[in-house]
């Protein structure tokens, strides 16, 4: 497997370390006071909750973008949204990497990330064959574990540059995020207008589950021997 130093290129004594940290979060900041112009105060408090669940563990875009959509959020707000935390997600992890290995407890965290990047792509040679494409389709697919975080180690294992392994993120996020959202908004043009607030809650379940078989059966079919 090709693979170089995760990330530890950068010199901890840049003067600009503080300002690799805040800009990602001022570029959050930044986009919620655009929102904050787009929706009504409800809206706005009900999609920061949607991002603050997509940033933290175990919420998926195929589940946030649903909620999203079904909550009053625009299809196509509600797909920017997360390819802008993806972004933001995988600038963070591009800039900051050393020095997040550095932190007592989030650099054990990141290297079990990094031990579970190794073992995925052991899994799944064909990520390495097709190097670009596939960390796009890997950022872009709901694979366990897959977005801005996992995918800046993945990239970076398979020898990519921090803005290869960016344009990948970004690309996969556009990809997986919008492909969802306009899926999601099909599917609820297709109940009736007066069909109420608990038929769109059960078309989401619904769509949750067959979303979670499709993942049992593919991503975690019990290994052979032999």
């Amino acid at each position: 497997m090709r693979q170089i130093e995760i990330w530890g290129d950068d010199d901890p004594d840049d003067r600009t370390n503080v300002l690799k940290v805040l800009i990602p979060f001022l570029l959050c900041g930044l986009f919620l006071s655009i929102v904050w112009f787009l929706l009504p105060v409800g809206g706005w408090l009900f999609l920061f909750a949607m991002m603050v669940a997509y940033v933290v563990p175990p919420l998926g875009r195929e589940s946030v973008i649903p909620l999203c959509i079904l909550g009053g959020i625009p299809w196509w707000l509600a797909a920017f949204t997360i390819v802008f935390l993806d972004f933001a997600g995988g600038l963070f992890m591009a800039w900051n990497f050393p020095l997040l290995m550095r932190i007592p407890r989030v650099g054990p965290w990141i290297s079990r990330f990094v031990e579970a990047g190794r073992s995925f792509l052991d899994r799944r040679p064909w990520l390495e064959r097709l190097y670009f494409v596939g960390l796009i389709a890997f950022v872009a697919l709901p694979f366990d574990g897959s977005g801005s975080i996992v995918g800046s180690i993945v990239g970076r294992m398979l020898g990519m540059t921090k803005t290869e392994v960016l344009s990948c993120i970004v690309i996969g996020a556009v990809i997986g995020s919008y492909a969802i959202a306009l899926g999601i908004d099909w599917v609820v043009n297709l109940i009736p207008p007066g069909a109420g607030f608990l038929l769109s809650i059960a078309v989401f379940l619904l769509i949750c589950a067959t979303l979670l078989v499709t993942y049992r059966n593919h991503y975690q079919r019990p290994e052979t021997e032999g």
